[in-house]
């Protein structure tokens, strides 16, 4: 296709026009116009680039790559020279490069650097539609700016998503709203049998795309909610009736460039293109050819808690504008269908637009860099939307107890220096204080940061568990995940051929070499600041500097195999945490999370006696526990309905009276299962303050949980089938065994079991060990409680019995337990 047939160029006359006259303009058009890669170019051809660079943003890494490949190919240039990109690490610029493309986190790098972007004559923020905080903020200062810089231009980009609000914030500036043709597409509302069942949403995409590869021509495009899912689906579609048919391309953030770009390539002959991706294909790439979109529904979006400084990824279901974003992807080049897995009700029901990231996210990084700019009323800066008073409270507080801003909210030495690093504040403090009080640790404690700046370079391919477990328990050491960072980094460098390393150990070759990339720049700010970097300190020094960055998360063992920190409590060690089955009174965690429960993650032990040394305050705060939470109101209020019913799911089910007063709900499981399916997990904090029991025939179990945790927990279980009145026999692994039975037992874990003497009560099995080759199960009524400890007994006997048999029958045990640990 000519790119001068684009859409954007019958406008070109108009853009420049009102360009022309005006400092700001928003362009409004759906996918497909060309506006992302065009209108760079038209500012070219009308001589912007003689006063200045004309700077792109982009959302996202994979954009900014295939927008920068795009205007390359098309100038017939290479990448770097008149067209270049940068981004985190990775700057692919040079003197002659007029056209840069940028994610929004290098824009706001420059701004620090240099607050009148002097050396741009025009801005153009595309996908200005996310409103993530990135783009939030630079709105803000880019509104600022335009005060004193009368010269520069500013094009705010975006689909035809809620535009009036750009014109609204910079002053009714015009709106030029681009056309596109676009093909009619046709709305099919199919939910799956079992509504918000896993395994039923991807029987019904195998459905759906059997019948499009029978009966339709063009590609397919599914849109599902994360990594597992995108796997689990590209499994079942290659083991479809139409396998030979499909050209299966996986689509999500983990992948490297290159395992992203393969969805840009040219079908092959005789075969249909099937991306299966996350929401990263909604607006920030587009797939030619495709004319039938899977819409899941459902989108991970993560949320931040600034009351306990605990993040959340919650699957939800997506805005009725993202859902419209995901129709168009299939009507671009001729007429399409778009499947919704989702009724027409439930899409009525929805939101209008997706809750902007301010909302939702950590502040203290962007209070940070409001500090580093001279703007101390944090209060008064003018964001488009406005972001909560708490949000920017529990900013301010970190902040300070960082030592990073003053009581004028100015910077602080120590917040100087950590400003010099992009990247949370928790990461640069870490790093300032190995500066200013371990400097023998400095190298090891930029290399944590690296760590925890990334993503897991630990893997677990299905089928290997066991395998790849083992490999990873060879960078094992008693201090914890952030020593056996060190051990792993220090091997994986030593490596001549790190491929194969990576695959060697089942580590994430992409990823370790991220980590590597990381920690060079890191090492380069740190020198540039005129600091020396040594190593080789003494360990607990190390911990002691990397506490001092996570003091949020450094937390005190107040029960059995449980946590508390300042600010939350009933914290679990995680499964993936080389500490999970150890249980120090004090640790320090790279990131608390919450999914089923909070769970703390790459953990080390700390001793009391560094507390002090980390922070007096900390010290003395964590360790009275009476003042611990600063928030009594946390405390979950008992439930006071008085009713007789209660209605979940559309099913009225019986409240009776339970032990100190309280109400419990009776769930009989035949009604029940009806329902637990149905309920979305964005819904579950309606039943926190709910308790619950499941009766199944005269029995009961998960008794007085709370009714949001029965819900989770009664999506991954099965107790009609799996239920049972024989216990598993004890074992010894240095003794003979009769294997049959061994793992017969094991398969039984989790499974519900009915007391001979005492069917009212149901347990689960349990697993144990002593650590010396005994094993017996018991039942248990607490399903965390019996899972972990099940799933720790497990770890143990795969380092017994090492055959492969037996590491492959105790692999799939061990991914079904961990799929039920991530409820």
């Amino acid at each position: 296709m000519n790119p001068e047939d684009l859409p954007v160029y019958r406008e070109k006359a108009r853009i420049l026009e009102v360009l022309e006259k005006n400092q700001i303009v928003v362009v409004e058009s759906p996918t497909g116009s060309g506006k992302t890669t065009q209108l760079p170019l038209i500012l070219h051809e009308a001589g912007y680039d003689q006063s200045g660079l004309i700077g792109v943003t982009q959302p996202r890494r994979i954009a900014t790559l295939s927008v920068c490949d795009y205007i390359s190919n098309q100038l017939k240039v290479k990448v770097g020279g008149f067209a270049g990109y940068k981004m985190r690490f990775e700057d692919i610029t040079s003197p002659e490069t007029r056209i840069k493309i940028m994610t929004d986190g290098i824009l706001l790098q420059e701004l620090k650097a240099d607050p009148y972007l002097s050396r741009y004559s025009v801005i153009m923020i595309d996908e200005a539609h996310e409103r993530s905080l990135n783009i939030d903020f630079i709105l803000g200062l880019l509104k600022k700016l335009l005060e004193s810089r009368s010269d520069l231009k500013v094009i705010i980009s975006s689909a035809t998503i809620n535009t009036a609000i750009f014109s609204e914030y910079f002053n009714h500036c015009p709106v030029i709203h681009i056309d596109t043709e676009t093909f009619p597409v046709e709305i099919s509302y199919q939910p799956p049998l079992l509504e918000h069942s896993e395994e039923s949403m991807l029987r019904k995409i195998v459905e759906i795309t059997e019948n499009h590869a029978r009966n339709k021509t063009g590609d397919v495009l599914v849109f599902l909610q994360g990594e597992k899912v995108i796997k689990d689906c590209v499994k079942m579609l290659s083991e479809s009736s139409v396998r030979k048919k499909l050209f299966l391309l996986p689509l999500y953030g983990r992948l490297s460039r290159e395992e992203q770009e393969r969805v840009f390539i040219e079908t092959p002959p005789g075969k249909i293109k099937v991306v299966v991706a996350t929401n990263i294909a909604e607006t920030s790439v587009t797939i030619d050819g495709i004319t039938a979109v899977i819409d899941s529904g459902y989108a991970k979006i993560n949320f931040y808690s600034p009351r306990n400084y605990t993040s959340s990824l919650v699957e939800k279901p997506i805005s009725k504008a993202s859902c419209n974003q995901r129709k168009g992807r299939a009507g671009r080049t001729q007429a399409g269908d778009c499947y919704r897995l989702y009724s027409k009700d439930d899409f009525k029901e929805r939101d209008l637009f997706t809750i902007e990231e301010i909302y939702r996210t950590d502040l203290s990084e962007v209070v940070l860099r409001m500090a580093e700019l001279g703007i101390s009323d944090f209060n008064s800066f003018e964001f488009i939307s406005p972001p909560g008073k708490e949000g920017l409270i529990a900013a301010v507080e970190t902040l300070r107890m960082f030592g990073a801003i003053d009581d004028e909210n100015g910077l602080t030495s120590v917040g100087n220096l950590m400003a010099a690093f992009p990247m949370l504040p928790r990461h640069s403090r870490m790093i300032v204080e190995a500066i200013n009080r371990f400097p023998d640790v400095l190298e090891e404690t930029i290399t944590a940061a690296s760590f925890l700046t990334a993503h897991s370079p630990y893997v677990l391919p299905q089928g290997e568990e066991m395998a790849a477990r083992n490999a990873h328990h060879a960078f094992r050491d008693a201090d914890g995940d952030f020593v056996s960072y060190l051990k792993l980094y220090e091997s994986y460098m030593d490596a001549d051929d790190k491929q194969a390393f990576c695959r060697k150990y089942y580590l994430d070759d992409r990823i370790m070499g991220e980590i590597a990339n990381i920690k060079v720049q890191l090492e380069d700010i740190v020198r540039e600041q005129g600091i020396p970097i040594s190593g080789g300190g003494r360990v607990p020094d190390y911990l002691c500097a990397v506490s001092a960055g996570l003091m949020q998360f450094v937390c005190c063992r107040s029960g059995r195999g449980v946590y508390r920190s300042l600010t939350a409590e009933q914290i679990s060690i995680h499964p993936g945490s080389v500490m999970f089955r150890e249980t120090p009174k004090y640790i320090v965690a790279g990131e608390v999370v919450r999914t089923s429960r909070m769970f703390a993650r790459s953990v080390s032990p700390l001793r009391r006696e560094w507390l002090k040394i980390i922070s007096e305050d900390l010290y003395y705060e964590l360790i009275d526990t009476g003042s611990y939470v600063k928030d009594k109101d946390r405390q979950e209020p008992r439930d006071k309905r008085e009713e007789n019913r209660v209605r979940i799911g559309g099913k009225s089910f019986t409240v009776k009276p339970y032990k100190g007063g309280r109400k419990i709900v009776s769930l009989p499981w035949g009604e029940f299962r009806q329902v637990v399916d149905k309920i979305q997990t964005g819904e579950l904090s309606r039943f926190k303050k709910m308790r619950g029991t499941v009766i199944l025939k005269d029995g009961e179990f998960l008794s007085g949980v709370k009714l949001n945790n029965i819900i989770r927990i009664c999506k991954v279980i099965d107790p009609v089938n799996h239920v049972t009145g024989k216990m598993p026999a004890a074992f010894y692994t240095q003794a003979e065994f009769d294997s049959n039975a061994v793992f017969n037992g094991i398969n039984m874990i989790m499974h519900l079991y009915r007391k001979p003497k005492s069917k009212k009560q149901l347990g689960f099995i349990t697993l144990h060990t002593d650590g010396n080759g005994s094993y017996w199960f018991t039942s248990g009524s607490n399903f965390l409680v019996s899972l972990e400890e099940s799933l720790s007994s497990l770890e143990v006997i795969a380092d017994e019995l090492t055959d492969k048999s037996s590491q492959k029958q105790i692999g799939r045990v061990y991914r079904r337990l961990n799929e039920m640990m991530n409820i």
